[in-house]
């Protein structure tokens, strides 16, 4: 869900009669100073939409929008008197040099410009590639085009303005779990695929990476400290196996329940994230010293000396070997996906 404020601006020439209409109407001439004073007039959608004139917003589409919050919308039209001046020469300026040629209408062409200004909430569809979660980098599209005239008739304009409020956005940095690091607009056509006609827009572009913490202390860190507590019945004489196995099957109860609470926060999707495969490989770290635990009983009943090689193995190899293939499945991904993992493991990512 995204709040934005949308400002469409058209500018109308003396072909159109709202542009006489708004030089008549809110420009005035102030006789204590004789200078041009003008008013903006402001209307409502429905006011506007039943003067059957000139619409901003006319055909404008959000390409990849899936719905807008029409309670929280607040949007007006409002016109006001151009302000640009004619092409003169410097001669023609020069002969008129006796009066203050700015605060006359003549020296004005007959523009206005029409604006429209909406605020809501609107919610889009981006495609995600989440094989690096919860270490992943996403870019979040807007796409607006008009659905109504072709590029040969209409072509989009965009305005430093728009960058602005775009790098204002990225500076507030407000989306919730997410950091902005980067901002692009980019002209591009839509293609009908019923018409093959093309329709010019613009994408407004926001590079965001994952804020993980919460996934580094709150997930991986507990499996962490549950393979820990697990791997730490190999320290028990193998004798006792009834103590091995307690340890070892509770924490391996504790680990499904956690994965049950932790659901949630997992994306549902038909291949393995990074956090996927780490939950998959602490599954079968988590397996692992309970056949450990009843080879090493049956072990030391027949080689003793053999059995203490294994469980010296074992101790010095089990839970440094699983925090060595989480790196690695971090790593391995950070390769296949760079454009897809978050900064932060750039120095994993060869150059």
């Amino acid at each position: 869900m995204l709040q934005s404020k949308l400002i469409f601006l058209e500018r109308v020439d003396e072909r159109y009669f709202a542009s006489k209409a708004v030089w008549d109407t809110l420009v005035y001439n102030r006789k204590s100073d004789n200078r041009l004073y003008f008013e903006q007039c402001e209307f409502s959608e429905e006011r506007w939409g039943k003067l059957n004139t000139v619409d901003p917003n006319y055909g404008l589409k959000f390409h990849n929008l899936i719905k807008e919050d029409r309670q929280t919308r607040t949007s007006y039209y409002f016109v006001r008197p151009n302000f640009s001046y004619k092409n003169f020469t410097e001669d023609e300026m020069l002969q008129d040099a006796d009066s203050d040629f700015w605060d006359n209408k003549d020296w004005y062409p007959l523009e206005a410009d029409i604006i429209f200004k909406s605020t809501s909430t609107y919610k889009f569809k981006n495609k995600f590639n989440l094989k690096s979660f919860p270490f992943d980098r996403q870019t979040i599209k807007i796409f607006i085009y008009n659905e109504k005239h072709d590029y040969d008739t209409w072509r989009s304009l965009t305005s430093a303005y728009q960058m602005r409020r775009a790098l204002e956005f990225q500076k507030l940095n407000s989306i919730q779990g997410w950091n902005i690091v980067g901002v692009d607009m980019e002209y591009a056509f839509y293609t009908d695929p019923n018409y093959k006609s093309k329709f010019d827009g613009a994408y407004l572009e926001f590079d965001v990476e994952r804020k993980s913490g919460y996934y580094i202390f709150k997930i991986i860190l507990p499996i962490i400290l549950i393979l820990a507590v697990c791997w730490s019945a190999v320290w028990i004489d193998p004798k006792e196996i009834e103590s091995r196995l307690t340890v070892t099957i509770v924490c391996l109860l504790s680990l499904i329940a956690y994965n049950f609470v932790i659901d949630s926060d997992m994306p549902k999707l038909e291949y393995l994230t990074v956090m996927d495969t780490i939950i998959l490989v602490s599954y079968i770290y988590a397996t692992i010293p309970n056949f450990l635990s009843v080879i090493s009983f049956n072990l030391v009943k027949k080689d003793k000396l053999r059995a203490e090689k294994y469980e010296s193995y074992e101790k010095k190899l089990g839970l440094p070997s699983y925090l060595l293939i989480v790196l690695i499945i971090i790593a391995a991904n950070a390769n296949a996906n760079p454009e897809h993992t978050a900064s932060m493991l750039s120095w994993m990512i060869p150059k």
